[in-house]
């Protein structure tokens, strides 16, 4: 594993799991991460299971937020703040993969909005990170998201 620091991966590893298979030196973190990615496809399926859903995203955060305090030995807000924003990643990666494939196809404009807010959330984690391990507090960004 290619890590940005120790023990938590690189933001490119974060949107590689999100369409990838399990790989054999996944993390737990990258495990999860991964499942993050798989319920938010699976909602679509089942409307009207939203409580499900809810749990079963909260449960993973909880499991990516104990593993990132028991690896990197990060305050359990921090650690909390980490997992959410993985799981907004998650969501932001399946929104912005499902209209690729949309039919009719999403206008130029909506598709390109899609993936910025993939870049957005893969520059807060990059800046988590930074924050979370080496106490560095992130530059604030020009840019609001959208």
């Amino acid at each position: 594993m290619t890590t940005a620091r120790r023990g938590l991966p690189h933001w490119r590893e974060l949107t590689a799991v999100f369409r990838t298979p399990v790989g054999e030196h996944d993390t737990g973190l990258l495990r999860r991460a991964r499942m993050l990615a798989s319920v938010h496809r699976v909602r679509e399926l089942y409307s009207g299971r939203d409580a499900l859903f809810e749990a079963s995203r909260a449960a993973l955060r909880n499991e990516i937020a104990e593993w990132i305090s028991g690896d990197n030995g990060a305050r359990p807000a921090d650690a909390a703040a980490c997992a959410r924003v993985i799981d907004d990643m998650a969501a932001a990666h399946v929104t912005a993969e499902r209209m690729l494939f949309a039919e009719p196809p999403v206008s130029a404009e909506q598709l390109h909005s899609a993936w910025f807010d993939v870049g957005y959330l893969a520059g807060r984690w990059a800046d988590l990170v930074a924050e979370v391990v080496d106490g560095q507090p992130p530059v604030p960004w020009p840019l609001e998201r959208r």
